[in-house]
């Protein structure tokens, strides 16, 4: 087997540990080492089924308890481990969820039949007649419509029927003329989450007053666009909703969208600083550290008042707002940045935070700056001959200001700015040759423009996640909204604290 095949079959855990994606038993053993790796919980969950339906084989043919102790114990470990996978991001685990719960359901149906005995006394058949009446009571409180909203993250189906989430506008043979209801759903509630809670809260309404008739809910905004749509054929088929594809995460105008940038990137560097360290900073200036600890030059610009001075008092007159927190490991380190760090505006709607990742495209030479999957900048690069640009996931371990200082400018390979990779043999740098950008012409190394290079570096803070793929659009779906991004809000100019004047790299360019 070649170096290359033979790299490609194996999972880099940490510290030179490997797993062989062979090993019959490597998801088991990925998910003991990574216990939140969502798709390593998923093959973990299905293994369970499987276990779990050799226990009811086994209960079946000889009826004995025990055998039906392990079933549901073991399929109650299987459920919560595939509804954990989705919960935490992996998509395919939805389907397969809501089949193991419905099979569990029909299951117990199916064992209390088996068990029922052939005939009753009068005192068995009294029992059984207030037992229905119970449960006949309890339904209906179920399934009656209630007032808590339905959450993406705690429900999946409504009635026992699965539902799609579809980005797009629907084909036209599944749009229903006839029975259509629409519903408006002011601005600031226009996220994608809160659109599909709204749809399926009102097909549920409508279910409950007609569970026979085909039923779609149509979704607008404050100004009459449609922004979903949730279609139930009847019967037995699923819920289908869809997001239109105008971008409706907040109904943004451009500034809006650069403000929910900047602040994207300033919480990125605040993220990364207490994943490494493990708790934050009394002020934000640990951010602008001299290298090797400089997560970034200077803090972005908000784009309203054009500042990008911190305060830890709400005056409300531009730049950003800073409350320091105590932060413990059991914190939400996501929900604990959004709270921490905000901008200093009369700005009161909600501005969502997943922080940075940058992606490579290898087939088509693109670096992605991305914000979960939304796209934020997206570079032409040059990357190495012969495959040699290393696939899979890095992080930024040094971010340099004009590295190899001391060669000339027009023989320094590796331009103005640098962001080695966590394989210390690579790095994405500027370049003194411009016209090799596009092709693959190094001997690894990510190369930019340095103009480019230098407000990437701007905007990218220490140890964000860099993930290199053969081809991105084989795998992860990206989205682009035509966004036009500020060429103002970011300080391109080199600070010197931030070289490193002691050391000559040799990446592999």
């Amino acid at each position: 087997m070649s170096n290359s095949r033979l790299k490609a079959n194996l999972f880099n855990l940490d510290k030179g540990y490997y797993l062989s994606k062979n090993d019959p038993l490597f998801w088991n053993k990925l998910f003991q080492r990574q216990t939140d790796n969502p798709e390593a919980m998923f093959h973990v969950g299905m293994a369970a089924e499987r276990e779990a339906k050799d226990y009811l084989e086994k209960y079946y043919t000889t009826r004995v308890d025990k055998y039906l102790n392990l079933y549901r114990k073991t399929i109650a470990r299987s459920c919560n481990l595939v509804k954990s996978s989705f919960q935490k991001g992996f998509i395919h685990a939805r389907l397969d969820f809501l089949r193991i719960e419905r099979e569990m359901h029909l299951t117990e149906l199916r064992i209390a039949e088996l068990n029922r005995p052939t005939s009753y006394s009068k005192k068995q058949i009294i029992l059984i007649f207030i037992s229905a009446v119970i449960l006949s009571i309890l339904g209906a409180y179920v399934f009656l419509p209630h007032t808590e909203s339905l959450t993406m993250n705690e429900h999946n189906h409504a009635y026992m029927l699965p539902y799609e989430v579809i980005e797009g506008i629907p084909p036209e043979l599944t749009i229903i003329s006839d029975n259509q209801l629409v519903i408006n759903i002011p601005e600031k509630d226009s996220t994608k989450e809160k659109i599909v809670n709204a749809l399926i809260e009102r097909l549920k309404m409508e279910y409950e007053m007609s569970p026979l008739t085909a039923t779609q809910v149509i979704a607008v905004d404050d100004k009459d666009r449609e922004i979903g749509r949730a279609i139930w054929e009847g019967k037995g088929e699923n819920i289908q909703v869809y997001i239109s594809t105008i971008k409706t995460e907040t109904a943004l105008d451009n500034k809006e969208v650069q403000l929910w940038e900047t602040t994207t990137v300033i919480r990125s560097a605040l993220y990364q600083f207490v994943k490494k360290n493990g708790y934050l900073p009394k002020d934000l200036s640990g951010l602008n550290q001299a290298y090797p600890n400089n997560y970034l030059t200077e803090f972005p610009q908000e784009p309203y008042k054009m500042k990008n001075t911190v305060t830890t008092s709400p005056t409300r007159d531009g730049g950003w707002l800073f409350s320091y927190m105590e932060f413990s490991a059991d914190m939400d380190l996501v929900s604990m940045v959004k709270k921490a760090l905000k901008p200093n505006l009369s700005y009161d709607k909600d501005i969502p935070f997943m922080p940075l990742r940058i992606l490579i495209d290898k087939a088509n030479n693109n670096l992605f700056v991305l914000s979960e999957n939304r796209i934020i900048r997206n570079y032409p690069v040059a990357l190495g001959k012969d495959n040699s640009t290393p696939e899979g996931k890095l992080f930024i371990s040094k971010k340099v200001v004009n590295p190899d200082k001391n060669v000339p400018k027009d023989r320094n390979v590796y331009g103005t700015r640098a962001m080695e990779l966590a394989n210390m043999n690579y790095a994405i740098h500027g370049t003194n040759t411009p016209s090799t950008i596009g092709q693959n012409i190094s001997q690894g190394c990510v190369r930019m423009n340095n103009s480019e290079m230098e407000e990437l570096y701007a905007m990218i803070p220490l140890n964000t996640e860099v993930e290199i793929f053969y081809n991105l659009s084989d795998i992860i779906p990206i989205e682009s909204d035509g966004y036009v991004p500020p060429r103002n809000l970011y300080s391109n100019s080199g600070n010197l604290r931030e070289e490193d004047p002691f050391t000559d790299y040799h990446w592999a360019d």
